[in-house]
């Protein structure tokens, strides 16, 4: 086959690829699987790289012909093993490398003489088996073969940056779908959900590009009119019942992750070393005894619907959880537990300094009480 013919097939094979397997494509390994489509017409001196490197070509086509050595599987697992420390630098370019020399080796089975693959043995690999339904290089069969994979090359290349199951998505507006999406680069960007969905309680019928923070039972956590809301299918679990449903990728999330032991601590303390004006999210569990149930008693599991902040039993659950959110429980004094406070940070964003610690602990114990222990 021809260069353009090789490069266009490998082309194919490249954005095909980031469209079902849902890798992102790049302009260094579309280079790459490019360059490697061609290389094995290096033992053919008329072909263009054999021109370019004729002190390479015309020896090997002396000694070995042409479609025999460098078309073989031998030569591609040599250049696999000798190309794998690219592997440790990223993958994908490992695969391009080595997808694009065999992408020359495939198409060329289709050619009349085909490819010694199995080389030093003589058994030529040609497909199909019927010799009139294969192309000779240059013939018109060859062009509209090219042509096709041109036109295959365009159609699939916004596809390849969406990924199938995301254009899919994208055409058929599926929650599933944006659920999976989700939970596949969850913490790897801010995301939108353009939603329509009713509420469960209310039927009110609502519409809104809300901002993802986060999972919740088979659905996700958005911020609606600035308040946490759980959207999936179950009306027991969920606040609100999705009609449809698009994700919407943003910028880069960075996301910076701090431990608070909470024994002894009030959450008034906690929140109050936070600066609210940057993103963040509470998540964790404190025993805040109520006198009446021993704390600990029981995990939540019986509270299906979603709350940011679920006190059940003398322990308080929170879930992405903000001040805003904790105002009964505000200035409760934690037995024991722990918060995650997640700070998420945009590009450029400086990281959150968060002192820990700082604050002495609260006195379990009032001063009236201390003379008479």
């Amino acid at each position: 086959m021809t260069l353009g013919t090789h490069v266009a097939f490998a082309s194919v094979l490249y954005l095909g690829g980031a469209t079902l397997f849902g890798y992102k494509p790049d302009w260094m390994g579309w280079l790459l699987i490019a360059v490697t489509s061609i290389l094995p017409d290096i033992d053919h001196p008329p072909a263009k790289i054999g021109r370019l490197f004729w002190f390479v070509s015309v020896p090997l086509e002396r000694r070995f012909g042409h479609r025999t050595l460098t078309h073989s599987l031998l030569v591609l697992i040599a250049l696999a093993v000798v190309s794998y420390p690219l592997a440790w630098i990223q993958p994908q370019y490992w695969g391009c490398v080595v997808g694009g020399y065999w992408s020359h080796l495939w198409i060329d089975m289709l050619n009349i003489r085909g490819v010694d693959l199995f080389w030093p043995s003589p058994v030529r690999l040609v497909t199909p088996g019927n010799r009139n339904w294969r192309i000779q290089v240059g013939s018109k069969a060859e062009m509209i073969l090219l042509a096709v994979l041109l036109s295959l090359t365009v159609a699939l290349y916004p596809l390849s940056h969406l990924g199938f199951r995301d254009a899919l998505q994208a055409m058929l507006k599926s929650f599933d779908i944006a659920v999976e999406q989700y939970a596949r680069q969850i913490g790897t960007h801010w995301y939108d959900l353009e939603l329509i969905a009713s509420d469960n309680r209310t039927l009110e019928r609502i519409a809104c590009r809300c901002p993802v923070i986060g999972l919740w039972k088979d659905g996700l956590i958005v911020l609606h009119a600035g308040q946490p809301r759980a959207v999936g299918k179950s009306q027991a679990q969920h606040n609100l019942l999705p009609v449809s449903a698009r994700l919407i990728e943003g910028e880069p999330l960075r996301v910076v992750a701090e431990r608070v032991n909470m024994t002894g601590q009030t959450l008034r303390g906690l929140v109050s070393r936070i600066d609210q004006t940057r993103p963040y999210f509470l998540l964790g569990e404190l025993e805040i005894s109520d006198g009446k149930t021993p704390a600990l008693a029981g995990r939540l599991e019986s509270l299906e619907r979603y709350n940011p902040a679920i006190y059940q039993g003398g322990v308080l659950a929170l879930h992405y959880a903000r001040a805003q959110e904790l105002q009964p429980w505000l200035d409760r004094v934690a037995v024991r537990g722990e918060v995650v406070v997640q700070f998420w940070l945009r590009p450029g964003e400086q990281a959150v300094v968060f002192e820990v610690g700082n604050d002495p602990p609260v006195d379990l114990i009032p001063a009236e009480l201390r003379p008479f222990l």
